[in-house]
Formats: C-alpha cells, sequence, structure tokens
C-alpha cells in the first residue's frame, strides 16, 4: 500500500492546499485499495504506524520558498534526530519516528507547492489554483511508480 498525507491548514488560505489536492485524490486512489489517503492540519505522531505499514509515503504540502504556484518534489530521509516539538513535526519526523517505533521507513517524496496569501481563509489563491493540475500530476507520478520494498529501518 502506498501512503498519500495532505496537511495544512484548510482555514489560511494557500496552505490548506496539501489537503485539498489530497481529498481531490481520495475517493479515486482510495477506491483500488492500493493508497490510502490522509488528510491533517498537522502532522501527529499518529501518523508513524501507518507510515511504517505503506511501501511509499507522498507528503503533499503549502511552501513559502520560491515563486508562488510552483511545484517542487524532492525525495526525503528520515531525521538524525527526533523534534522535541511533537505539536511541530515535519516529515522527516515522522520518518524517523516510524522507524524508530516500529523498525521501518518507506521511501519518501515531498511534492511542495508555493503559495501566494496564508491569510484567513478557505479558498486558494489563482497562482495556486493554476498550479494543481501540475501538482496533482506530480503526485500521480509517483504512485504509478512500481513498489520497491527496500526501506531504511531495521526490519
Amino acid at each position: 500500500m502506498k501512503l498519500l498525507v495532505g496537511y495544512g491548514n484548510t482555514l489560511r488560505g494557500d496552505d490548506g492546499v496539501g489537503c485539498q489536492l489530497a481529498s481531490q485524490l481520495a475517493q479515486e486512489v482510495e477506491s483500488s485499495g492500493a493508497v490510502q489517503v490522509i488528510c491533517a492540519q498537522q502532522l501527529l505522531p499518529e501518523v508513524a504506524a501507518a507510515i511504517a505499514d505503506a511501501e511509499r509515503v507522498i507528503f503533499v504540502d503549502a511552501s513559502v520558498e520560491g515563486l508562488a504556484g510552483s511545484v517542487h518534489v524532492q525525495s526525503i530521509a528520515p531525521a538524525e534526530v527526533l523534534s522535541a516539538d511533537a505539536h511541530a513535526l515535519l516529515p522527516p519526523d515522522l520518518l524517523r519516528l516510524a522507524d524508530v517505533l516500529y523498525g521501518r521507513c518507506p521511501p519518501a517524496y515531498l511534492v511542495t507547492i508555493t503559495g501566494e496569501t496564508f491569510d484567513l481563509s478557505d479558498t486558494l489563491s489563482e497562482m495556486v489554483q493554476s498550479a494543481l493540475p501540475k501538482a496533482d500530476q506530480a503526485i500521480r507520478r509517483l504512485l504509478e511508480q512500481p513498489s520497491v520494498r527496500a526501506a531504511y529501518g531495521n526490519r
């Protein structure tokens, strides 16, 4: 199973893009049974169990770096040290937590869309809306890659 984790505050404009993309893809990709989708306001330690069970993890989030509407995809590795603040976890922290608690951490990717506005709003800016097809395509490519069971960890 592959895991898609979209996160961000849906009431802070472009910060909600990760949740929106994951929600849009959820019905389609979850029906195959090969993908689990999680939408969250923030990353919580409980997600580590789902990460450890996955063969690949794709995180989707907004970014403040770069030109508004740009889409970036990067491979990510577990953090060297766990964050002391469980209320401010980042994807590498969750990967590390999965490895520490469950002895397994699958390959992981982070797809980010650079936001334009993070003001109080439940809608995305035009720049981010125009980037949704490109981000959707990037996520689909990652989901379609053949699964490789290789992973970090002890198992």
